[in-house]
């Protein structure tokens, strides 16, 4: 059995369900073959992908990653304030570069740099330096779901150097098409996000929203909570992600209330929302152009960037532009799984003064998970 055989019928027998990936030259043979046995998403950014696979353990689903080391550096913040914080559970399946073999003397750095981070940060992991030492992930990666935990696999080049192994054929893919220019214009917002939460309250009973980090997620809470809010206390960026692998992984409307500060961090998020089109997935993109939990600083698309248009050049079809709050909570309530829907509501800045979240995190992540998976 070839070392890219064995490693995927290793995921197979812990029944990993979705695995966010990106590529290197290293493993591409076992990259291409992921795709003929396990939902694959590719993903733009590693952080992105710390999300979504946040999202599908939230909906039930086992999930793995498949990147290079020097996207571990991407990954930090996600995977203690997200990953750690809620106790997912993550495997990650890297490509282990900058070793003897290495011929870019860039990549030795982070070839170097990787163990120690992840010994920083307490993620334990094996160095899979041969075919034989596959092994280690075959034996632990039950373990890792079982017990929610992180766990690194680092895949030296030499393990793939002299397989055999021959992949299928990648899948048929369409062919990008031109959409038509989004012609909204920008109106000035004449409410604020709390306005326009309170107005679409209603409409979000009964469905599995995902609040973005630090004021949003308070005002969201003292507006509509209820067992199916995933409330971020950290890693900001990552609620169109995290609603992004919900929605992927089950068929229940997901919602993610997301900022223009948390879009502006991860935008090729919407690259991905855009590739895999879940019809389940609304985003509430409520542009207040700053970044209202740290002082109403303002943001690039309060002066230069327009993000409706950014995600109809990422590829978003569905855009509806407002700066209503009861025009928003109207799209909300008609919304019927015909998405990815992006709700760009232009508002005012400013933060209400409403109580903190004081949930802890695994509650909140049980809670939602149960709304799920029911």
């Amino acid at each position: 059995m070839t070392p890219e055989e064995r490693t995927i019928q290793a995921l197979k027998k812990a029944n990993m369900g979705m695995a966010a990936i990106l590529p290197c030259d290293r493993n591409k043979n076992l990259y291409q073959a992921m795709f003929s046995h396990f939902k694959c998403v590719e993903i733009s950014r590693e952080e992105e992908g710390v999300g979504l696979c946040a999202g599908a353990a939230l909906a039930g689903v086992k999930p793995a990653m498949l990147i290079q080391n020097s996207g571990l550096g991407n990954m930090v913040n996600a995977l203690a304030s997200l990953t750690c914080h809620y106790s997912f559970p993550l495997p990650i399946l890297m490509s282990w570069r900058g070793m003897d073999s290495e011929t870019i003397e860039a990549q030795r750095w982070m070839g170097k740099y990787v163990p120690k981070i992840m010994d920083a940060m307490e993620i334990p992991y094996h160095q899979i330096n041969t075919a034989g030492a596959i092994s280690s992930l075959e034996q632990t990666l039950p373990g890792v779901y079982e017990k929610d935990e992180i766990r690194g696999y680092l895949f030296e080049p030499a393990v793939w150097k002299d397989s055999e192994f021959a992949p299928p054929p990648f899948p048929a893919t369409k062919h990008n098409t031109h959409l038509p220019p989004f012609e909204g214009r920008l109106h000035r917002p004449k409410a604020t996000r709390y306005d326009f939460l309170k107005a679409a309250a209603t409409a979000l009973e009964g469905k599995a929203v995902v609040g973005n980090i630090g004021a949003p997620s308070k005002e969201l809470c003292s507006v509509v909570d209820q067992p199916s809010n995933f409330y971020m206390l950290g890693s900001m960026g990552m609620a169109t992600p995290i609603a992004l692998g919900a929605a992927l992984n089950c068929d229940k409307t997901v919602i993610s209330i997301d900022g223009d500060g948390s879009v502006l961090m991860n935008p090729s998020t919407l690259a991905t929302v855009a590739r895999t089109a879940p019809g389940n997935l609304l985003i509430f993109l409520i542009d207040n152009g700053s970044y209202g939990s740290t002082g109403d600083q303002p943001t690039a698309a309060s002066q230069s960037t327009d993000l409706a248009q950014v995600a109809r050049g990422f590829g978003i079809d569905w855009i509806l532009r407002t700066t209503d709050p009861e025009e928003a909570a109207e799209a909300v309530a008609g919304f019927d799984g015909d998405g990815p829907l992006l709700l760009h509501a232009r508002a005012l800045p400013g933060n209400a003064d409403v109580p903190n979240i004081t949930k802890n995190p695994a509650k909140i992540r049980r809670d939602v998970s149960d709304f799920l998976q029911t």
